[in-house]
């Protein structure tokens, strides 16, 4: 055999090593941060009805809530199939906590616009939105230092 054709042989072999898929995400590493995410829109989707709130927040509860559901179910989907969890994904969560902590500013409350009360409905967005907000932005940090970590598979 030529000197050719081993090196041939072996930049094919290596072409074929460098094709093979990457497991990004084996051990699906934030499958329990997508599941608190989606937990936490339910909540805020029977907070909606349960507590009451005047109609903006009641809207923007029940609209935040559905999010927090299919964008939780969307990335538990990727990371239950080892795929990464979305970094846009998590980044939107992260701003949608933050917009529940605004809300009772906002949209004030029963005494007037933007006259806030503290009560129940008040804590409950601002606990939630801090607790959402912490849950996306790990969510995006996570997966962006494993896509950097991880190089990608050459196709």
């Amino acid at each position: 055999m030529s000197d050719s054709e081993v090196y041939d042989q072996q930049e094919h072999r290596e072409d074929d090593h460098d094709r093979r898929e990457v497991d990004t995400n084996p051990t699906e590493a934030g499958k329990w941060v997508s599941v608190v995410v989606a937990l936490l829109g339910l909540w805020m989707l029977a907070e909606s009805f349960v507590l009451n709130p005047i109609a903006g927040n009641f809207w923007s509860d029940l609209i935040v809530g559905a999010a927090l559901v299919v964008l939780g179910g969307y990335n538990y989907y990727r990371r239950a199939n080892e795929q990464l969890g979305s970094v846009a994904v998590g980044a939107f969560v992260a701003l949608l906590g933050l917009w529940l902590i605004a809300t009772p500013f906002v949209f004030g409350s029963t005494e007037g616009f933007a006259a806030v009360e503290l009560d129940i409905e008040f804590w409950n967005d601002i606990v939630v939105g801090l607790l959402v907000f912490v849950l996306g932005a790990y969510s995006a940090y996570e997966a962006r230092e494993t896509d950097v970590a991880t190089p990608a598979a050459q196709t």
